[in-house]
């Protein structure tokens, strides 16, 4: 299962976009990736009023931590909870959570290559396992993510 930091991903991947409209997006990104690849996804969100608390969306569980508590907090609390180094990839550029991650051995992937992966992987049936060039050029620049060579 794939344990997502939401908003570290959705400020890292929508660098140019914020807002709702911005994180139902990635959501939707996310929930196309997990079914095409046949993956799973806790999306953990720090606090947002108006929001579920908890909701799953096919292979994505989203996850609006309450008042008072941390989407970090909450983050390393999974992966305290258990011995098995397999069970989680965590997503996220925090460093507290990717230096606690690399202490237990789980496996951490840094949001930008999580954002390349997942749009290059979204761009229709047809296209489950590459996107073409200019689909991915057009997505990289739709969040920000262009190199600026």
């Amino acid at each position: 299962m794939f344990l997502i930091d939401g908003y570290n991903l959705l400020h890292s991947f929508a660098r140019a976009k914020s807002g709702e409209e911005a994180r139902k997006h990635l959501l939707s990104l996310i929930q196309a990736w997990c079914e095409r690849g046949k993956y799973r996804a806790r999306v953990v969100f720090d606090p947002t009023g108006g929001m579920k608390r908890n909701e799953v969306r096919g292979a994505i569980e989203i996850r609006n931590v309450p008042q008072g508590r941390t989407a970090d907090e909450e983050i390393l609390a999974a992966l305290e909870s258990t011995d098995d180094r397999t069970q989680y990839t965590v997503v996220t550029n925090d460093a507290a959570i990717v230096k606690a991650a690399g202490k237990r051995g789980f496996s951490v992937v840094p949001c930008e290559e999580f954002a390349r992966t997942i749009l290059a992987r979204t761009e229709g049936p047809e296209k489950a396992d590459t996107a073409s060039p200019g689909d991915v050029d057009f997505w990289m620049r739709e969040f920000g993510l262009e190199d600026d060579a």
